[in-house]
């Protein structure tokens, strides 16, 4: 039995996950190369990059980290 959303996934998390993916490929990175940097596990990331899961301001930190880039060229959306 499929989860239902109870309220629609805000658009600004969908072009964070698209921003992040593409970071990741332009890097040459798999998604558990990017959990094993940042301490979580690969099926977190393929959360992010798809925009199922909202990502905490710590979180987003670490990818700037993991990607080498400041906060905002990580969120330009």
């Amino acid at each position: 039995m499929s989860r239902i959303r109870k309220k629609p996934v805000p658009e600004v998390v969908i072009k964070f996950g698209k921003r992040i993916k593409q970071l990741r490929l332009e890097r040459k990175m798999t998604q558990f190369s990017v959990g094993v940097e940042m301490g979580i596990d690969r099926e977190s990331i393929r959360k992010y990059e798809k925009g199922l899961q909202e990502p905490k301001l710590s979180t987003i930190v670490k990818f700037a980290k993991v990607f080498e880039v400041s906060l905002d060229e990580l969120i330009k959306v």
